[in-house]
């Protein structure tokens, strides 16, 4: 399959005060999740009640022939969530999931990980499909035809993973901490900016307002809609490969403003966006995992790109594109990512 020049992992370390660490990774958790693990309890109460909360069904496609009580303790160590990032602003239109992630929050070796995967990956997807008898789609399109529960069962069915919760926000939400924040700083280059632009336009039909267009490419603090806009940017370089490198990019600079705002300030910004959050976790979960983070001064941060390079590839199915992935290297992948030396080849058979 084709082969992309781009690094599939990458690690970065974050310095500064104890509170400053545990923000700037709880800043990651927020933003991406849309959770409140970074603020005093009390706050964090009153906060919670703007956040929808939602039940998975049983059967969430986990594997018990993999995971069971004899690696009870490897998963205690190694906590899975998946997020999602989804537009569901116009109500004529079916919701996709256009960001997937799986954060994993790593108590053996005190730092977090996300691996992201790509939208378009063709997945098995038992009883669904563009065509009949196919039972194949685009990994996205999970979400559409039974939100984020049939996205989480489909991920762990597919990439042989014991997810158990998930948090979704829609992008709305990340508009709005965005604009709370003062905005974000971005190069746009003269490529991207009609396609800014033309997110702007699509949205303010929607929303029925009047778009705030940009009118120059280069350095410029853009506005949430704005950021939104360019971080979903597909057809500019490499396709979907670089519309991640967006993402991380507005996250980045959304994570080093709130590194900087004081508890007071971290708790407003969020309450902008806890009604747009919907998660599968509960008060106490969240409130455990705060405590997890802390207690093990999590301030590490890896990230992992699905497919890797050297294993994708553009791929036909009854003259629908797919984007193609080599199952076994790719599993492989993201489990020893996840695990470290904990990884058991026996759990991606």
């Amino acid at each position: 399959m084709g082969k992309h020049d781009k690094k599939n992992v990458k690690s970065e370390k974050k310095g500064g005060s104890k509170k400053k660490r545990i923000l700037i990774v709880l800043t990651i958790i927020i933003v991406v999740l849309g959770l409140i693990v970074g603020v005093p309890y009390y706050m964090f109460s009153s906060q919670f009640s703007k956040v929808k909360v939602s039940t998975l069904p049983k059967d969430i496609g986990i594997d018990e022939n993999i995971y069971n009580e004899k690696n009870k303790k490897i998963q205690e160590d190694y906590v899975n969530i998946l997020l999602l990032g989804v537009d569901a602003r116009d109500p004529n239109e079916s919701s996709r999931s256009d960001s997937m992630m799986i954060a994993t929050i790593d108590k053996k070796h005190n730092k977090i990980k996300l691996a992201s995967l790509m939208r378009d990956m063709i997945v098995n997807t038992t009883g669904h499909g563009p065509m009949e008898g196919l039972n194949q789609d685009r990994l996205n399109h999970t979400y559409q035809y039974g939100g984020a529960a049939l996205t989480l069962k489909t991920i762990n069915e597919n990439f042989k993973m014991n997810i158990k919760d998930f948090v979704e926000v829609d992008f709305f939400g990340l508009e709005k901490i965005i604009d709370k924040i003062g905005g974000v700083e971005i190069n746009v280059s003269a490529a991207e900016l009609p396609y800014v632009n033309s997110y702007q336009n699509e949205v303010a039909k929607i929303e029925k307002v009047k778009p705030v267009l940009l009118t120059k490419p280069g350095v410029q603090v853009l506005s949430g809609k704005q950021a939104v806009g360019y971080a979903r940017i597909r057809y500019v370089g490499d396709m979907d490969f670089q519309r991640t490198e967006r993402q991380r990019t507005v996250l980045t600079k959304v994570f080093e403003k709130m590194s900087k705002m004081n508890i007071l300030e971290l708790n407003n910004a969020i309450g902008e966006m806890l009604p747009d959050v919907n998660t599968s976790l509960d008060k106490g979960d969240i409130l455990g995992l705060a405590k997890d983070i802390l207690m093990n001064k999590m301030s590490k941060i890896d990230q992992l790109r699905l497919p890797i390079d050297g294993h994708n590839g553009t791929i036909y199915v009854r003259n629908t594109y797919f984007l193609g992935w080599d199952k076994e290297p790719n599993l492989e992948a993201l489990h020893k990512f996840i695990y470290e030396e904990d990884y058991d080849p026996n759990s991606i058979k």
